[in-house]
């Protein structure tokens, strides 16, 4: 994902500036619906909550790129889903991102003359064809919509042709991989960042500095900036312990790490914790994400 030119950067602004058709008629599909359930942790970035990590994110592909380049792409997102996977190689990414992008000029700008591997793909029993661009990095655009970058954008893609020839009314249910109660806390990312960690204890490791061994099931959380600081987030956590002793020990350690007051924990039930309004930096979670 490094070691890249900026040409996919230039490609994707002069894409997400230049308008779009309007979508074919049918069931609408969300871009979270076409993210899958094998990534550990998972990010709903909404443009209203933090328009410097949209840049990041479609930036992080690639080193020294222009700050007024990426700020006016991401002034085209709406938001973006993002599943991460991290290993000693880096961070895997599949990311569906919901904006405005202009199928029509698709072909024009991603062409093989400029270096790009075009290649189509349909879906097993599928009438329809769908492009795949190969370069810097592999994206697809299965509607003027939609964005699709990264991993598995073969199962990406069917997922959406199943989806988009469904019935234009039956948009009362997501058909999402992921658990229904992950899908709506993601869906309902507005005016905050919100993430869930299935494998949290990387992730609590970047975030306090320190090695937390703390029996977690999951965790889950959202960040909001802080009014009066706009370099720093506000934090809202969710910790859910394999058991109500893991949570006694876990609790000591977490209050140790973060410098909690009591009026900032919150115990429901036996095993899950609730720790409100952590002010962290923002850096935090951009090297969170290795952005």
């Amino acid at each position: 994902m490094k070691k890249h030119n900026l040409y996919w950067l230039t490609v994707l602004f002069v894409l997400l500036l230049a308008g779009c058709k309007s979508a074919p008629a049918g069931r609408p599909v969300d871009p979270l619906e076409l993210i899958d359930n094998q990534s550990s942790f998972y990010l709903a970035v909404p443009k209203a909550a933090d328009n410097v990590l949209i840049e990041r994110i479609i930036t992080g592909f690639y080193e020294g790129a222009s700050e007024a380049d990426a700020k006016m792409i991401a002034d085209r997102v709406n938001k973006v889903y993002c599943g991460l996977n991290r290993s000693r190689q880096g961070t895997e990414i599949q990311a569906s991102i919901d904006g405005n992008i202009p199928s029509s000029l698709i072909p024009k700008v991603l062409s093989e003359k400029k270096g790009w591997i075009v290649s189509d793909y349909s879906p097993e029993g599928s009438a329809s064809k769908y492009k795949i661009y190969s370069g810097p990095v592999e994206m697809t655009f299965p509607s003027a919509k939609i964005a699709c970058i990264g991993r598995d954008l073969e199962g990406m893609l069917t997922k959406y042709d199943r989806l988009s020839v469904l019935p234009a009314d039956d948009s009362t249910e997501l058909y999402s991989d992921l658990e229904e109660d992950l899908t709506s806390y993601l869906k309902g990312a507005e005016n905050e960042i919100r993430f869930f960690a299935n494998k949290p204890q990387s992730f609590l490791t970047i975030l306090t500095g320190a090695q937390l061994d703390l029996k977690l099931i999951d965790v889950k959380g959202s960040f909001r900036t802080d009014p009066k600081h706009p370099n720093q987030y506000l934090l809202d956590l969710d910790f859910r312990f394999k058991n109500g002793t893991f949570l006694k020990a876990g609790k000591t350690l977490l209050v140790l790490a973060f410098g909690l007051t009591n009026s900032q924990e919150e115990i429901i039930g036996d095993s899950e914790l609730l720790i409100h309004d952590i002010r962290i930096d923002k850096q935090q979670l951009y090297k969170l994400l290795s952005l």
